[in-house]
This record gives C-alpha cells, structure tokens and sequence, in this order.
C-alpha cells in the first residue's frame, strides 16, 4: 500500500499526532531520562509507530520519517532518526 494512495488529511493528521509524541518523550526525558513520564511517553510513541506499521505496512517509517525530519528529534531505541527498522 503506497502512501500516495491514501488520504492526505490522514496522513498528516498521524504525522501531527507522531510529532506531539515524539516532542513529549523528548521534553520528559529531558526532566528524568529514566522517570515513569518519560517511559509513559516512550510507551505511546512506540504504540503509535506499531499500529502505523498495522495499518501502513512497509510505506509505515515513510510517514515516522516525516516526523523525523519535521521535528529533527530521533526516535528512541534507533540507531538511525528515521528508526529505519521495526522490531517484529
């Protein structure tokens, strides 16, 4: 399923919805790297990118590569920010 096939407005919503996540694990883990917030807000973010690649499959990590390049924040637990690969 190829990104372009599907609807704009949803696409761009989820990049909004990735980028509050990933701007939030951010800023708590800036407070306390290994505090319960920013686990919480790991947790979301990775549930977020999960259910993206439920739903988008392979053409999932081009819509968190948006995020990536949008916020200019890594994704945590990748070695590369576009987190270019996707535990199974």
């Amino acid at each position: 399923m190829r990104l372009a096939l599907q609807n704009a407005e949803t696409i761009n919503r989820l990049v909004q919805q990735g980028e509050v996540l990933l701007k939030t694990f951010h800023a708590e883990s800036l407070k306390d790297p290994s505090g319960w917030n920013a686990e919480f807000a790991r947790g979301n973010l990775m549930g977020w990118r999960s259910t993206l690649h439920t739903l988008y499959r392979e053409s999932a990590e081009d819509i968190v590569s948006r995020v990536v390049i949008r916020t200019r924040l890594t994704i945590p637990g990748s070695e590369i920010p576009s987190g270019g690969g996707h535990g199974s």
